[in-house]
């Protein structure tokens, strides 16, 4: 309810005239929801206007979703004079802080903050837990959110789902709030504090956006920014990145520092590949030899959400219960079907070559790989080896196609760039033991909306092709 929200920070925001930069409905709508909902609730007068460079035909449900509520509306081209009187500038995560509009309100010394500050300022106070990283976010936010909710109650927002200020208003008292949140988001944090804070991995990403990996990283590390001696910052033991600043946060730090692991015992929590248990400070926790879903990575993606529980005061029962109970998510390693003998894989959520690398050794070989798409400037020359051991062939999409094939020196390859006959070719080469997995390690945005428009799509390929078999 709006009278549940920080009334110290309404009052700020008074004093405002703010530009929400990104009108999409997801994301700046929702924004401009709450100053509506704030304005007429309280009957105060928070000065808005939402501006995006896409046009009016483009934007058309914003424009629906947004006709009663009196906020101006600056479409198509962004000149520099809707700036003017602007004090505040709240933009969505997608935009690049290169446009020249940013570049302007930066030199102008306008305050400029992202959702994710926007709604945390007007919710503070709340048992918040957030997680990053390049790879595993959303299986583990949403494996994190079931094991809580199954003992109290809880609410997952972020990047996965609804975003926080589309949930902002019916947040009780008593939920915890669980956020995933990406590199985008993290840029513009101040204030957001998370009591548990986990980066799960960290890998070449987003180089269209950030000028290397240690910029990249730097933005994720704001997840912990805020924290305090009474806090947890959970990292991955096993990651070369994470590692590093573990040993550097370690020797002056201020939160409570734990680590997961695949391999080593010197962890906080831990996976032993032989009796298949988590070891909870070297003592067993439980077994997740029933386990649901595929991949070492989802194994370490299990262990960094029980990590998080059992910070958050969660029954290591409950836990356990949900961890060998859960089938993961959409998009994500997902068996999809399995046809005369060949499974059907999709992971049109592999956007990283990490992502990849990980959807690769859940599969020990027989592998017919489709990949490719828009790429972010990531090198997948790391892959050879891999695919060189598990791929019996590797088909190549979209447009990196090119780029690829100059990266991937395998010699069983094709560049069928079309997706629909990069599939049926997939199909028709198959056999009995085979796996067509679907791991673009690129975005989609080439065929696509979306990740998981591009999924879905897939799916329907699948589904298709399983009611020709069964004629």
């Amino acid at each position: 309810m709006i009278l549940d929200l920080n009334k110290t920070y309404i009052k700020v925001l008074k004093k405002q005239n703010i530009l929400i930069l990104g009108a999409t409905v997801r994301s700046g709508v929702s924004i401009a929801n709450i100053l509506y909902d704030i304005n007429t609730s309280l009957n105060v007068n928070i000065k808005y206007a939402l501006s995006d460079s896409k046009t009016e035909e483009q934007l058309q449900d914003s424009i629906e979703a947004l006709k009663d509520k009196n906020a101006k509306l600056f479409f198509g081209n962004q000149e520099i004079s809707i700036l003017d009187g602007i004090t505040l500038i709240i933009i969505s995560p997608g935009i690049p802080h290169t446009i020249d509009i940013v570049k302007e309100a930066k030199r102008r010394g306008i305050k400029i903050i992202g959702e994710i500050e926007f709604a945390y300022n007007l919710l503070p106070n709340r048992n918040y837990i957030a997680v990053t990283g390049t790879d595993g976010k959303t299986t583990t936010v949403t494996l994190i959110y079931k094991i809580i909710s199954s003992y109290k109650k809880a609410r997952l927002v972020g990047n996965v789902g609804n975003t926080f200020s589309k949930e902002l208003e019916t947040i009780e008292p008593d939920e915890d709030i669980v956020l995933e949140l990406s590199s985008f988001q993290l840029e513009t944090v101040e204030k957001f504090h998370a009591h548990i804070a986990a980066i799960l991995n960290i890998a070449e990403d987003h180089l269209d956006r950030y000028k290397d990996i240690e910029e990249y990283f730097n933005a994720k590390k704001n997840i912990s920014i805020n924290q305090n001696k009474n806090d947890f910052l959970i990292l991955n033991y096993d990651n070369i990145y994470t590692n590093i600043w573990y040993n550097e946060l370690n020797n002056n730090c201020k939160m409570k520092l734990l680590t997961f692991s695949l391999k080593s015992k010197f962890a906080d929590i831990y996976y032993n590949e032989e009796d298949e248990y988590i070891y909870y400070e070297n003592e067993k926790l439980f077994s997740i030899k029933e386990r649901k879903i595929l991949g070492k990575h989802n194994v370490a993606n299990i262990l960094a959400a029980v990590l998080v529980c059992l910070k958050d005061n969660i029954p290591a029962e409950h836990i356990e219960h949900v961890v060998n109970n859960f089938k993961g998510i959409e998009h994500r390693v997902e068996l999809v079907a399995e046809i005369n003998g060949v499974k059907y894989i999709n992971d049109s959520k592999a956007t990283s070559m990490n992502a990849v690398m990980s959807a690769l050794k859940s599969f020990d070989k027989d592998i017919i790989l489709i990949m490719g798409g828009r790429n972010k400037n990531i090198d997948f020359t790391s892959l050879n080896n891999l695919i060189e051991s598990r791929v019996k062939k590797l088909i190549l999409i979209g447009e990196t196609a090119e780029a690829l094939d100059d990266m991937i020196h395998f010699e069983n390859k094709i560049i069928i760039k079309d997706f629909t006959d990069a599939f049926n070719y997939a199909s028709a080469i198959s056999i009995n033991g085979d796996t067509v997995l679907l791991s673009p390690g690129c975005a989609s945005f080439d065929m696509f909306k979306n990740y998981e428009e591009r999924g879905k799509y897939f799916k329907s390929l699948v589904y298709k092709l399983d009611s020709i078999t069964k004629e």
